[in-house]
């Protein structure tokens, strides 16, 4: 080879590999971009219905019904204390980072639907305790339901509420008792 064809193919080379990754690079990115943290989100863009459980791939921290609201704004997770007629609501967050949501509403109603009867179910804002009502903000509150027995199934619609300014709405669930 010749002095020139040799300095021609020493100022092609470089441009050549860096085609070639980036070729490759960027459909990597791209796929990575659009599979997020966990795939799968076939969230409900049009409104607050949620029908429990959280296809976005976290799980509830209590063992409970985790649902997602508002598209992660926030979660939450309804948990049946063992031996008791209570059920727990649990607020929290897991972007940025995981962790409690306080807030504070003097009651969280739902109506609940148990076979062809229709129920009311009072949440109150409780003490991480479990037991005692508080007035100040709390990422806990706790309904006391008479009917609740182990194995009981039902699905709720949470009346209208408020975290963090934001009004929430028709958040549905399905609470599967085990």
């Amino acid at each position: 080879m010749s002095w020139r064809c040799t300095e021609f193919v020493g100022s092609v080379l470089p441009l050549l590999i860096n085609y070639l990754t980036m070729r490759n690079v960027i459909p990597i990115v791209t796929a990575a971009l659009c599979l997020g943290c966990g795939g799968g989100h076939e969230h409900d863009h049009h409104h607050d219905h949620h029908h429990g459980g959280d296809i976005h791939g976290h799980k509830a921290p209590h063992g409970g019904v985790l649902v997602n609201v508002e598209n992660e704004f926030c979660h939450l997770e309804f948990v049946q204390e063992p031996g008791a007629k209570r059920l727990q609501m649990h607020a929290m967050r897991f972007h940025p980072k995981e962790g409690p949501v306080k807030f504070y509403a003097e009651k969280v109603e739902a109506n609940a639907m148990v076979g062809d009867q229709n129920k009311t179910l009072v949440f109150k804002p409780t003490e991480l305790d479990g037991i005692t009502t508080t007035q100040a903000p709390t990422s806990l509150y706790v309904a006391q339901i008479d009917w609740l027995e182990e194995g009981t199934s039902f699905e709720a619609t949470l009346d209208e509420f408020a975290i963090e300014g934001k009004k929430l709405q028709n958040i549905t669930f399905k609470f599967m008792g085990k």
